[in-house]
């Protein structure tokens, strides 16, 4: 049985979380709504909760 006193070794390494976490330059974000579009112009780590229209607006992943 494991000591609940005992630490337990974390599920993600710092630089797991760095790079998750990571808002980069040029990335766009769409509303689907009204069609506004957002491009990051300075990167940084954070959490990054875009909303437009009341709904969280979508990352653009490719140009078609």
């Amino acid at each position: 049985m494991e000591d609940k006193n005992e630490l337990r070794q974390p599920d993600w390494a710092l630089e797991d979380w760095e790079k998750a976490l990571t808002i980069n330059v040029g990335t766009a974000y769409l509303c689907r709504e009204c069609e506004n579009l957002v491009m990051v112009t300075r990167g940084g780590v954070g959490v990054l909760d875009l909303r437009c229209c009341g709904k969280p607006m979508e990352k653009v992943t490719s140009c078609k």
